[in-house]
């Protein structure tokens, strides 16, 4: 599932109120009818729900309505989509469909066994709806176990209800189903009954319409661009503990298709004098893990596609804990991470099925000595990319690759690989950019461009300046 995800406000009545939310620009509102419910829009004007702008689909909510009354609602209120909350049987939604209405079918869930009854509406209805069980009819304003949808057999397109609340940002952007289009919000966005929030809505909203289900924007761009990427490494918190936003905003503006936030460590083995240097300067201005993570997720809301990697060594995302820092990467927006000093052995034991269930690819790096069946077990059991190190050696700006490098290069070409390659380690100008897009499908900077940001005022400028570099403008 590619398309964002969609949102669904239920529960409005009030004329202003419901102007007020269609400026959100929701994909659904809900207007319940259904006489008990404080929200009840039996009687309402109904140029209320007609003049709703062009791409907001009115849903009439409505529990065990006699089909007369639903074919009279759909003619009232020119609502052609109906979303049924009671004990509407398979064969009263065959029935309306029939009519020219589109279905939504909600399913109340309590339990495992509940979803046994998914598979009585899927062939009947457009769509179900899950929703916490409850006493009463309607919503209960409560979650069921999000967990139960890990296993479920579900085929019919969904939207998630029940409790979905101010708070729940993260544990949405963590959930994952092929299904899974969307979410239905309500009560607890309310000032009282039928009164949505709209400051509320719309804090809440903005990340969320940037999110799209079951799509890894690193995986994404993989499979639609396959030669020329340009990914450029940088450490967070340099040259300025505040600098992150500000660099990736401005990576982001000027195209880049992919972006390395570096880890700061005390003894990074791999790195050259510069980023070394840079990573002495994040930390001494304070620098964490977890506050590159709150960062990144300030960064992610106004830069919704472009994939951002973390890459560090193992001694950090240890102290904050493997599950933890997957957890949070992926609440932050991250799309891939890279560990250089990570032993394969322990990836397959450890990490893998962390990288699996957080849908964050582990990239793996090859240097010119890493034997053909470490690379072909490499290429076998990683997602993403394979990080080529142009150079057995520690990272650093080069005018140009040697006939050795390029032999590796086209040697690693010849094993017909599935992943894609990008070269790293090196990358500093136009002629060594052009060689790395010329044997694999790109290039990683990343000394270069923190050299451009030590000599240049603002990231804008440093971005620029590393462009004009490698003539990419």
């Amino acid at each position: 599932m590619t398309e964002k995800l969609r949102i669904k406000i239920c529960g409005m009545r009030d004329r202003d109120n419901v102007a007020d939310v269609a400026a959100l620009h929701p994909d659904f509102m809900g207007f319940i009818f259904y006489p008990p419910s404080p929200r009840n829009c039996i009687g309402i004007d109904p140029e209320i729900i007609s003049q709703l702008p062009a791409g907001i689909e009115p849903v009439a909510v409505t529990v065990n309505a006699p089909a007369a009354d639903l074919l009279s609602i759909a003619d009232r209120y020119g609502i052609r989509t109906m979303q049924l909350h009671g004990e509407e049987s398979p064969d009263t939604c065959a029935w309306l469909k029939a009519k020219g209405l589109k279905i939504i079918k909600a399913i109340p869930i309590h339990g495992k066994e509940s979803m046994e009854l998914i598979s009585r509406y899927e062939r009947v209805a457009d769509m179900l709806l899950l929703d916490t069980a409850a006493a009463s009819k309607g919503g209960s304003g409560k979650k069921f176990d999000w967990n139960l949808l890990d296993e479920a057999d579900i085929t019919t397109d969904f939207l998630l209800s029940g409790g979905i609340g101010p708070d729940d940002t993260s544990a949405i952007a963590l959930l994952r189903h092929p299904h899974l289009i969307g979410i239905d919000i309500n009560s607890r966005f309310e000032s009282r009954p039928g009164y949505k929030d709209i400051e509320l809505l719309s804090r809440f909203l903005k990340p969320l319409k940037q999110y799209s289900p079951n799509m890894n924007r690193l995986t994404n761009l993989l499979n639609n661009k396959t030669t020329d990427l340009l990914s450029v490494y940088f450490t967070a918190g340099y040259p300025a503990l505040d600098s992150t936003v500000g660099i990736i905003n401005a990576l982001c503006k000027n195209g880049v298709d992919m972006i390395e936030v570096g880890i700061p460590f005390s003894d990074p083995m791999a790195d050259g004098v510069v980023i070394q240097n840079s990573g002495t300067v994040a930390l001494r201005n304070g620098m964490t893990l977890s506050l590159l993570l709150d960062q990144v997720k300030e960064a992610r809301e106004d830069n919704p596609d472009t994939p951002f990697i973390a890459m560090g060594y193992i001694n950090p995302i240890m102290q904050m804990g493997a599950e933890n820092f997957f957890r949070r990467a992926k609440e932050s927006g991250i799309d891939g991470v890279i560990i250089p000093d990570l032993p394969f052995d322990i990836y397959m034991s450890e990490y893998k099925a962390l990288s699996d269930r957080y849908d964050l690819p582990m990239i793996m790096l090859i240097t010119p000595e890493t034997s053909e069946e470490r690379i072909r077990l490499i290429d076998e059991n990683c997602e993403g990319f394979i990080y080529m190190v142009s150079a057995a050696s520690t990272t650093g700006a080069r005018d140009r690759f040697n006939e050795e490098q390029l032999g590796y290069f086209r040697r690693i070409n010849d094993m017909n690989l599935k992943h894609q390659r990008l070269i790293g380690f090196g990358i500093s100008n136009k002629v060594t950019y052009d060689e790395a897009c010329r044997y694999s499908s790109g290039a990683i900077i990343g000394s270069q461009f923190i050299k451009c940001l030590a000599s240049n005022p603002t990231p804008e400028a440093a971005v620029a300046d590393l462009l004009t570099k490698i003539s990419r403008q």
